[in-house]
Protein backbone atom coordinates (compact mmCIF):
# COMPACT_ATOMS: atom_id res chain seq x y z
CA UNK A 1 0.00 0.00 0.00
CA UNK A 2 1.14 3.36 -1.50
CA UNK A 3 0.55 6.70 1.19
CA UNK A 4 -1.26 9.31 -0.42
CA UNK A 5 0.53 12.27 -1.48
CA UNK A 6 -0.06 15.58 1.27
CA UNK A 7 -2.04 18.36 -0.26
CA UNK A 8 -2.95 21.50 0.73
CA UNK A 9 -6.59 20.98 -0.18
CA UNK A 10 -8.91 20.04 2.34
CA UNK A 11 -11.60 18.25 0.44
CA UNK A 12 -10.53 15.85 -2.24
CA UNK A 13 -14.34 15.13 -4.45
CA UNK A 14 -13.74 11.91 -7.04
CA UNK A 15 -16.84 11.52 -9.73
CA UNK A 16 -17.23 8.90 -11.92
CA UNK A 17 -19.16 9.54 -14.83
CA UNK A 18 -20.58 8.19 -17.94
CA UNK A 19 -23.50 10.55 -18.54
CA UNK A 20 -23.20 13.91 -20.72
CA UNK A 21 -20.44 16.10 -19.39
CA UNK A 22 -23.84 19.01 -18.56
CA UNK A 23 -24.97 16.63 -15.33
CA UNK A 24 -21.37 17.71 -13.56
CA UNK A 25 -21.83 21.98 -13.92
CA UNK A 26 -24.04 22.22 -10.68
CA UNK A 27 -20.96 20.44 -8.83
CA UNK A 28 -18.46 22.33 -10.29
CA UNK A 29 -20.28 25.60 -9.76
CA UNK A 30 -20.99 24.66 -5.83
CA UNK A 31 -17.15 23.75 -5.81
CA UNK A 32 -15.80 27.17 -7.35
CA UNK A 33 -18.01 29.13 -4.40
CA UNK A 34 -16.58 27.16 -1.45
CA UNK A 35 -14.23 29.12 0.69
CA UNK A 36 -12.46 26.05 1.83
CA UNK A 37 -10.04 24.11 -0.18
CA UNK A 38 -11.16 21.64 -2.92
CA UNK A 39 -9.41 19.45 -5.46
CA UNK A 40 -11.68 17.35 -8.17
CA UNK A 41 -10.87 14.37 -9.71
CA UNK A 42 -13.49 13.66 -12.64
CA UNK A 43 -13.59 10.27 -14.24
CA UNK A 44 -15.22 9.82 -17.54
CA UNK A 45 -16.27 6.98 -18.94
CA UNK A 46 -17.51 8.00 -21.86
CA UNK A 47 -15.94 6.96 -25.29
CA UNK A 48 -15.20 10.61 -26.09
CA UNK A 49 -13.41 13.12 -23.39
CA UNK A 50 -16.44 15.54 -23.27
CA UNK A 51 -15.91 16.73 -19.54
CA UNK A 52 -13.08 18.07 -20.24
CA UNK A 53 -13.60 21.48 -21.13
CA UNK A 54 -16.33 21.79 -18.45
CA UNK A 55 -13.26 21.56 -15.72
CA UNK A 56 -10.24 23.66 -17.86
CA UNK A 57 -10.39 26.24 -15.21
CA UNK A 58 -10.08 24.53 -12.09
CA UNK A 59 -7.28 22.21 -13.34
CA UNK A 60 -5.22 25.16 -14.53
CA UNK A 61 -6.21 26.44 -11.28
CA UNK A 62 -4.35 23.82 -9.85
CA UNK A 63 -7.61 22.34 -8.31
CA UNK A 64 -8.64 19.55 -10.36
CA UNK A 65 -7.73 16.60 -12.72
CA UNK A 66 -9.62 14.70 -15.67
CA UNK A 67 -9.20 10.93 -16.08
CA UNK A 68 -10.53 9.79 -19.32
CA UNK A 69 -11.31 5.82 -19.09
CA UNK A 70 -13.40 4.48 -21.25
CA UNK A 71 -12.70 1.57 -20.94
CA UNK A 72 -13.45 1.29 -17.49
CA UNK A 73 -17.07 0.15 -16.40
CA UNK A 74 -18.86 0.78 -13.44
CA UNK A 75 -19.29 3.47 -10.45
CA UNK A 76 -17.05 1.77 -7.85
CA UNK A 77 -14.13 0.74 -10.56
CA UNK A 78 -14.43 4.22 -11.54
CA UNK A 79 -14.45 6.11 -7.95
CA UNK A 80 -11.31 3.66 -7.34
CA UNK A 81 -9.27 5.13 -10.45
CA UNK A 82 -9.98 8.73 -9.37
CA UNK A 83 -8.27 7.13 -5.78
CA UNK A 84 -5.49 6.19 -7.30
CA UNK A 85 -3.72 9.53 -5.54
CA UNK A 86 -5.25 10.85 -2.93
CA UNK A 87 -5.33 14.94 -2.96
CA UNK A 88 -7.07 16.07 0.53
CA UNK A 89 -7.65 15.48 4.57
CA UNK A 90 -11.69 14.86 3.37
CA UNK A 91 -12.72 12.15 0.35
CA UNK A 92 -16.14 12.54 -0.97
CA UNK A 93 -18.05 10.67 -3.56
CA UNK A 94 -20.85 13.01 -5.13
CA UNK A 95 -23.13 11.84 -8.03
CA UNK A 96 -22.36 13.36 -11.12
CA UNK A 97 -25.75 15.46 -11.00
CA UNK A 98 -25.20 16.00 -6.78
CA UNK A 99 -24.17 19.89 -5.91
CA UNK A 100 -23.38 21.55 -2.64
CA UNK A 101 -25.48 24.03 -1.17
CA UNK A 102 -23.25 27.46 0.23
CA UNK A 103 -21.77 26.57 3.46
CA UNK A 104 -22.14 22.82 3.67
CA UNK A 105 -18.50 21.81 2.70
CA UNK A 106 -17.62 24.37 5.27
CA UNK A 107 -19.48 23.55 8.13
CA UNK A 108 -18.29 19.80 7.46
CA UNK A 109 -15.05 20.91 7.63
CA UNK A 110 -15.19 22.48 11.08
CA UNK A 111 -17.26 20.05 12.53
CA UNK A 112 -14.44 17.53 11.32
CA UNK A 113 -11.70 19.27 13.52
CA UNK A 114 -14.55 20.06 16.34
CA UNK A 115 -15.79 16.73 16.68
CA UNK A 116 -12.37 14.38 16.03
CA UNK A 117 -14.65 12.95 13.03
CA UNK A 118 -13.20 10.20 11.33
CA UNK A 119 -15.97 10.26 8.84
CA UNK A 120 -19.22 11.87 8.27
CA UNK A 121 -22.81 11.41 6.63
CA UNK A 122 -25.57 13.80 5.43
CA UNK A 123 -28.47 13.19 3.89
CA UNK A 124 -29.14 13.46 -0.09
CA UNK A 125 -32.31 15.46 -1.31
CA UNK A 126 -33.71 16.85 -4.08
CA UNK A 127 -33.40 20.75 -4.88
CA UNK A 128 -36.88 21.08 -2.95
CA UNK A 129 -36.14 19.12 -0.35
CA UNK A 130 -38.45 16.29 -2.09
CA UNK A 131 -38.25 12.79 -2.96
CA UNK A 132 -35.34 11.10 -0.91
CA UNK A 133 -33.12 8.08 -1.80
CA UNK A 134 -33.38 6.74 1.49
CA UNK A 135 -35.93 6.47 4.83
CA UNK A 136 -33.71 8.87 6.53
CA UNK A 137 -33.21 8.84 10.39
CA UNK A 138 -34.06 11.93 11.56
CA UNK A 139 -32.14 12.51 14.45
CA UNK A 140 -28.10 13.15 14.28
CA UNK A 141 -26.43 9.67 15.96
CA UNK A 142 -22.99 7.78 15.32
CA UNK A 143 -22.98 5.21 12.55
CA UNK A 144 -23.13 1.78 13.50
CA UNK A 145 -23.71 -0.96 11.14
CA UNK A 146 -27.41 -1.54 11.91
CA UNK A 147 -27.93 2.66 11.23
CA UNK A 148 -25.85 2.29 7.71
CA UNK A 149 -29.20 1.40 5.58
CA UNK A 150 -30.77 4.88 7.27
CA UNK A 151 -27.73 7.48 7.33
CA UNK A 152 -25.72 5.82 4.39
CA UNK A 153 -25.51 6.76 0.30
CA UNK A 154 -22.52 7.43 -1.55
CA UNK A 155 -23.13 11.01 -2.57
CA UNK A 156 -23.07 11.89 1.43
CA UNK A 157 -20.11 10.71 2.91
CA UNK A 158 -16.99 12.15 3.83
CA UNK A 159 -14.00 10.06 5.14
CA UNK A 160 -10.61 10.77 6.78
CA UNK A 161 -7.85 10.09 3.95
CA UNK A 162 -6.46 8.11 6.31
CA UNK A 163 -9.92 5.61 6.31
CA UNK A 164 -9.24 4.86 2.92
CA UNK A 165 -5.37 4.27 2.87
CA UNK A 166 -6.22 1.52 6.09
CA UNK A 167 -9.61 0.05 4.98
CA UNK A 168 -9.54 -0.17 1.07
CA UNK A 169 -11.48 1.25 -1.70
CA UNK A 170 -15.05 0.48 -3.17
CA UNK A 171 -15.59 -3.36 -3.84
CA UNK A 172 -16.09 -3.54 -8.04
CA UNK A 173 -18.43 -6.55 -7.33
CA UNK A 174 -20.91 -3.54 -6.10
CA UNK A 175 -22.97 -1.11 -7.72
CA UNK A 176 -24.04 0.60 -10.40
CA UNK A 177 -22.74 -0.51 -13.68
CA UNK A 178 -20.79 -3.25 -11.70
CA UNK A 179 -21.45 -6.30 -14.40
CA UNK A 180 -22.59 -8.18 -11.55
CA UNK A 181 -26.55 -8.53 -10.66
CA UNK A 182 -25.67 -6.38 -7.40
CA UNK A 183 -26.33 -3.28 -8.34
CA UNK A 184 -25.64 -1.37 -4.76
CA UNK A 185 -24.14 -1.39 -1.74
CA UNK A 186 -20.68 -0.80 -2.01
CA UNK A 187 -20.68 2.41 0.27
CA UNK A 188 -22.13 0.62 2.90
CA UNK A 189 -19.81 -2.29 2.52
CA UNK A 190 -16.68 0.59 2.77
CA UNK A 191 -18.30 1.97 5.79
CA UNK A 192 -19.08 -1.20 7.78
CA UNK A 193 -15.52 -2.04 6.60
CA UNK A 194 -14.27 0.99 8.57
CA UNK A 195 -16.25 0.95 11.46
CA UNK A 196 -15.21 -2.31 12.15
CA UNK A 197 -11.66 -0.91 12.50
CA UNK A 198 -12.92 1.62 14.87
CA UNK A 199 -13.65 4.43 12.61
CA UNK A 200 -16.13 7.25 14.38
CA UNK A 201 -18.39 8.27 12.01
CA UNK A 202 -21.44 10.77 12.80
CA UNK A 203 -24.59 11.09 10.47
CA UNK A 204 -25.63 14.56 10.48
CA UNK A 205 -29.53 15.27 9.44
CA UNK A 206 -29.19 18.97 9.55
CA UNK A 207 -27.37 19.73 6.23
CA UNK A 208 -27.60 17.47 2.95
CA UNK A 209 -26.22 17.25 -0.54
CA UNK A 210 -28.04 18.15 -3.24
CA UNK A 211 -29.31 15.74 -5.70
CA UNK A 212 -31.13 15.45 -9.01
CA UNK A 213 -34.85 14.98 -9.49
CA UNK A 214 -35.35 11.44 -7.85
CA UNK A 215 -39.05 10.84 -8.58
CA UNK A 216 -39.76 8.27 -11.52
CA UNK A 217 -42.88 7.75 -13.83
CA UNK A 218 -44.51 4.75 -11.76
CA UNK A 219 -43.82 1.26 -11.07
CA UNK A 220 -42.70 0.88 -14.52
CA UNK A 221 -40.57 -2.40 -15.22
CA UNK A 222 -37.40 -0.23 -15.18
CA UNK A 223 -37.70 1.11 -11.59
CA UNK A 224 -38.61 -2.30 -10.40
CA UNK A 225 -35.50 -4.13 -11.71
CA UNK A 226 -33.59 -0.95 -10.46
CA UNK A 227 -35.47 -1.71 -7.38
CA UNK A 228 -34.14 -5.68 -7.56
CA UNK A 229 -30.57 -4.78 -8.01
CA UNK A 230 -30.10 -2.12 -5.32
CA UNK A 231 -31.92 -4.81 -2.95
CA UNK A 232 -29.21 -7.60 -4.21
CA UNK A 233 -26.17 -5.28 -3.37
CA UNK A 234 -27.66 -4.44 0.03
CA UNK A 235 -28.25 -8.30 0.72
CA UNK A 236 -24.53 -9.05 -0.91
CA UNK A 237 -23.00 -6.94 2.02
CA UNK A 238 -25.23 -8.16 4.81
CA UNK A 239 -23.43 -11.59 3.57
CA UNK A 240 -20.27 -10.62 3.02
CA UNK A 241 -20.39 -9.20 6.54
CA UNK A 242 -21.66 -12.15 8.37
CA UNK A 243 -24.74 -9.79 9.85
CA UNK A 244 -27.33 -12.64 9.95
CA UNK A 245 -29.29 -10.67 12.27
CA UNK A 246 -29.46 -7.76 10.16
CA UNK A 247 -30.74 -9.40 7.33
CA UNK A 248 -33.11 -11.37 9.15
CA UNK A 249 -34.85 -8.56 10.22
CA UNK A 250 -34.85 -6.60 6.59
CA UNK A 251 -35.93 -9.52 5.24
CA UNK A 252 -38.81 -9.97 7.94
CA UNK A 253 -39.87 -6.34 7.19
CA UNK A 254 -40.35 -6.90 3.03
CA UNK A 255 -42.02 -9.66 4.09
CA UNK A 256 -44.49 -7.80 6.61
CA UNK A 257 -44.90 -5.16 3.78
CA UNK A 258 -46.22 -7.16 1.01
CA UNK A 259 -48.43 -8.27 3.15
CA UNK A 260 -49.78 -4.64 4.34
CA UNK A 261 -49.39 -4.03 0.45
CA UNK A 262 -52.02 -6.91 -0.11
CA UNK A 263 -54.27 -6.14 2.36
CA UNK A 264 -54.30 -2.32 1.19
CA UNK A 265 -54.76 -3.41 -2.48
CA UNK A 266 -52.18 -1.41 -3.37
CA UNK A 267 -50.99 -3.14 -6.80
CA UNK A 268 -48.00 -0.55 -7.20
CA UNK A 269 -46.91 -1.19 -3.26
CA UNK A 270 -47.45 -4.85 -3.79
CA UNK A 271 -45.02 -5.02 -6.98
CA UNK A 272 -42.46 -2.87 -5.24
CA UNK A 273 -42.64 -4.36 -2.13
CA UNK A 274 -42.17 -7.91 -3.61
CA UNK A 275 -39.36 -6.75 -5.37
CA UNK A 276 -37.50 -5.88 -2.68
CA UNK A 277 -38.09 -8.79 -0.88
CA UNK A 278 -36.67 -10.68 -4.00
CA UNK A 279 -34.01 -8.35 -3.88
CA UNK A 280 -32.70 -8.99 -0.31
CA UNK A 281 -33.26 -12.72 -0.55
CA UNK A 282 -31.23 -13.54 -3.75
CA UNK A 283 -28.68 -10.84 -2.57
CA UNK A 284 -28.23 -12.83 0.99
CA UNK A 285 -28.12 -16.29 -1.76
CA UNK A 286 -25.21 -14.24 -3.91
CA UNK A 287 -28.18 -14.80 -6.65
CA UNK A 288 -28.62 -13.12 -10.20
CA UNK A 289 -32.43 -12.72 -11.01
CA UNK A 290 -32.56 -16.03 -12.69
CA UNK A 291 -32.07 -17.17 -9.18
CA UNK A 292 -28.48 -18.88 -10.44
CA UNK A 293 -25.90 -18.45 -7.97
CA UNK A 294 -23.02 -15.92 -8.68
CA UNK A 295 -19.53 -16.23 -8.00
CA UNK A 296 -19.31 -14.66 -4.73
CA UNK A 297 -15.95 -13.91 -2.40
CA UNK A 298 -16.99 -12.57 0.94
CA UNK A 299 -13.42 -11.56 1.57
CA UNK A 300 -13.12 -8.73 -1.03
CA UNK A 301 -11.56 -5.56 0.57
CA UNK A 302 -9.53 -3.51 -2.66
CA UNK A 303 -6.85 -1.20 -0.80
CA UNK A 304 -5.71 1.58 -2.36
CA UNK A 305 -2.19 0.35 -4.93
Amino acid sequence: MTTAHTSEHRFHLVISTIRPPEHIERCLESIRRASVPVFVTVVEQRPEPDAFPFLQDLIDAGHAEHVHEPGVRGVSRGRNRGLAVLRGDIVAFPDDDCWFDDGVLELLSERFDEQGLDGAAIPCRAADDSGTMLRWQRRPSRVTSWRVPRTIVAAGIFLRRELIEQNGVFDVALGTGSATPFGSGEENDLVIRALRNGARIHYMPDTTVRHGDFRHDGMTDETLAKVLRYNRGFGRVLRKHRLRGQAAYWIARSVAAVFVARARRDRDGLRFQRAQLRGRWQGWHGLDEDGVRHPFDPTTAPHVA
